[in-house]
């Protein structure tokens, strides 16, 4: 598994995008300057009439270039970051298709790249909340933007709401993002959502009038109240494209991608690091997740059916947001389930989201349930229409759980269990902050820095499992034999306390 395989499954579009991607970067190392030409040329296939074209160089856009910069948390791929897509947003305005884009940066008096440029340096310093005068008591409301990837809101975006909370008794919450975020913390009496729908499969276009939509909704939001009443706090939100494109003047920015950029602690921490600094006194701060008092009732009647007695009980995802360099392989995936199984531990397995998800965990439901061994492992698939039944029975008489359907009962069947095994995606930031030990399978990090980041943080035991699947190291069991290693001291710790 490597890159090489993902480039041959390019298309010619796809592969002349990435070239210019390459091109840009390639520059960047060598010169340490700015490649204009690159960046125009993708823009130009990017706001192009033909679909294929626009998405083959919007997934170059962001898969060849934005992501890397931004995990490489380096203070320099934020300046480059924010030249090149100051310059594609300004490309984008600049067509039929992008004349909402336009009207709205006229509105915010943004009228070139230049300004853009120059609102998101000012971004980068980090000033103290304004409380003079008692504003934070003044304040009645505080919209507060979702990072979009759930395991981001987890990691980030609650670790910030929970300060808020604490500092702002008296306002109103409202968490802006995807249906999926209220599920994870709609147990929360102090929130409230509003739904802001981001295409992360869109074209640049779609993906840039997400921000015409939120600023629709912010308007709506504050329109009953005086500026100095509410707050916008941007935990460095892909909804404004990572600070470049305005809200409003009472706003606050968390650079994600820079804050802490000598230290290798975690998101949690830099974030919890951030809300000191705004407000001026240490607090000691963890993820947090709220869940709604329907899916917590359900997963405990589930898994207390299910672990019949002291068997330990394991939840496992497989999914990688369709990242391939994020996965093992199938072979991996089949025996970890199955060597559990046959230590006698019972295992929840969320099927995922998306086909090929779907597909790979098929294959492990049918190894573990057909494997050529001394019996078969005893398979319950389950989904919300088959749930009210299975909540009525006595006991449920499964060694693998197959979970199929929503985010938020997954992640109280999470909270419900002695341990979490998973590849780096919303998972683990789950499990973590539910205080459930996990195994962190990370794969794919493109940098040492994005593995300290992104490692799991709560009021629990994570182990993190590093794999360089980016330089074609392959599993030759040591990697299975690892997460067994530590899912036995897991489990045996949990049972000891």
């Amino acid at each position: 598994m490597n890159t090489r395989i993902e480039t041959e499954n390019r298309s010619p579009v796809e592969s002349k995008a990435h070239s210019l991607a390459s091109e840009f970067f390639s520059r960047a190392r060598e010169r340490g300057d700015y490649s204009q030409e690159s960046i125009k040329a993708l823009a130009e296939m990017a706001v192009s009439e033909d679909e294929a074209t626009a998405k083959a160089a919007t997934g170059a856009i962001f898969t060849s270039l934005v992501e890397p910069l931004a995990d490489s948390f380096d203070p320099r791929a934020v300046s480059l970051y924010n030249r090149l897509f100051a310059q594609l947003i300004d490309c984008c305005r600049k067509t039929d298709a992008g004349a909402a884009l336009a009207g709205e940066l006229a509105n915010f008096h943004l009228s070139d790249e230049r300004d853009l440029l120059i609102r998101a340096e000012r971004l980068r310093t980090v000033t103290g909340f304004n409380d003079r005068a008692g504003q934070g008591r003044a304040v009645k409301r505080v919209i507060v933007l979702s990072r979009v990837t759930l395991g981001a809101d987890v990691a980030i975006t609650s670790v910030i709401i929970e300060r808020l909370k604490r500092e702002l008794p008296g306002a109103e919450i409202v968490l802006l993002g995807a249906r999926k975020a209220a599920e994870l913390f709609g147990g929360d009496a102090r929130l409230s959502f509003k739904e802001i729908n981001y295409l992360r499969a869109g074209t640049l276009i779609e993906r840039l009038l997400a921000w015409t939509e939120l600023v629709r909704t912010t308007r709506e939001l504050t329109r009953d109240i005086k500026p100095d009443e509410f707050l916008i706090v941007d935990p460095d939100s892909r909804l404004t494209q990572l600070g470049l494109l305005p809200l409003a003047d009472n706003y606050l920015f968390f650079p994600s991608r820079e804050y802490g950029s000598e230290t290798q602690h975690t998101l949690s921490r830099l974030a919890a690091a951030w809300t000191d600094e705004l407000f001026g006194a240490h607090e000691t701060l963890f993820p947090r997740i709220s869940l709604r008092s329907s899916d917590r009732n359900a997963a405990s009647a589930l898994v207390n059916r299910m672990r019949r007695g002291a068997r330990p009980i394991v939840t496992i995802n497989f999914g990688v947001g369709e990242n391939p360099l994020k996965r093992i392989n199938d072979e991996f995936e089949r025996q970890l389930v199955a060597s559990l199984i046959e230590e006698g531990t019972r295992v929840i397995l969320d099927k995922g989201a998306g086909e090929d998800e779907i597909k790979r965990a098929d294959a492990v439901i049918s190894h573990v349930a057909h494997r050529s061994s001394e019996r078969e492992a005893r398979v319950l698939e389950m989904d919300e229409a088959s749930l009210p039944e299975l909540l009525s029975s006595t006991a449920i008489d499964a060694e693998l759980l197959v979970w199929s359907g929503r985010i938020g009962l997954l992640a109280a069947l999470i909270s419900e269990s002695n341990l979490y095994i998973g590849y780096d995606s919303a998972g683990q930031h789950i499990a973590a902050a539910a205080g459930v030990a996990c195994i962190d399978v990370f794969a794919g990090f493109s940098s040492p820095r994005m593995l300290d980041r992104w490692r799991p943080a709560g009021p629990c035991t994570s182990r993190v499992i590093a794999v360089d699947t980016i330089n074609a190291v392959t599993d030759d069991g040591s990697i299975l034999s690892e997460t067994l290693r530590h899912a036995r001291e897991l489990l045996k710790a949990s049972f000891s306390r």
